[in-house]
């Protein structure tokens, strides 16, 4: 594995905070009470983060999702996509 690619993470994760974090933190000034409930703030910045992210995703997996799916599934198949799980 290449040097770059082991750190290609890093550049992804630097790049989604610079993207989502001043919303959030716009968001934060607007309603203080969000450092309250860490669920919504993390939707909060998820949702930012997904409007870049999201296309690129989807069209990127898209030949991952058709060799795992395709030959498993038949009749109408919901991809949901990324989420998150709350109890």
């Amino acid at each position: 594995m290449k040097l770059s690619a082991a750190f290609s993470i890093l550049i992804d994760l630097r790049f989604a905070i610079q993207i989502a974090f001043m919303p959030t933190l716009y968001a934060i000034l607007d309603s203080p009470s969000l450092l309250l409930r860490p669920s919504i703030l993390s939707r909060t910045f998820m949702a930012k983060l997904w409007i870049v992210f999201g296309n690129g995703v989807d069209t990127n997996g898209r030949d991952v999702k058709q060799q795992l799916i395709t030959p498993n599934a038949y009749g109408v198949v919901l991809d949901i996509g990324a989420g998150q799980l709350s109890l």
